[in-house]
């Protein structure tokens, strides 16, 4: 799969419906974002965004001007190498692309905001630490 998944694989959108399809995720009400490292440190470029939901899934390009819209519950910024190891590999992989420095998860709503928009799951599932204070 790797000679499929080209450069700005995060602005793929039938790529990421595949692989949505495939993980089989959980309906939410709110959004996931990928963006490549490059345009979070510009503060500029193109968001994809994702949920899953009970027609199947939704994916979609938005603009990126430093912050993600209301909507969206966390951020994924990934570097090149990242994001095909996550489309190429599923989620099983996704702790260890943090551990390396390749993905790095920005929760944009609470704990509680995330349990109500269907999302709490899906970040415990990844395994990444979401502090109680």
């Amino acid at each position: 799969m790797m000679d499929v998944i080209g450069r700005n694989c995060h602005l793929d959108r039938m790529l990421w419906r595949a692989w949505l399809e495939r993980e089989q995720l959980p309906p939410a009400r709110a959004y996931v974002g990928v963006l490549e490292k490059a345009d979070f440190a510009a503060r500029c470029g193109r968001l994809l965004v994702w949920r899953s939901n009970a027609d199947g899934v939704e994916v979609a390009l938005r603009d990126y001007r430093g912050a993600a819209d209301g909507d969206v519950a966390m951020l994924l910024v990934l570097d090149e190498t990242g994001e095909r190891s996550l489309l190429e590999n599923g989620l099983e992989g996704i702790g260890r692309l943090v551990r390396q420095g390749r993905l790095h998860a920005y929760m944009l709503m609470t704990l509680d905001r995330l349990d109500d928009v269907g999302l709490a799951d899906f970040v415990e599932d990844l395994g990444l630490v979401f502090p109680k204070h």
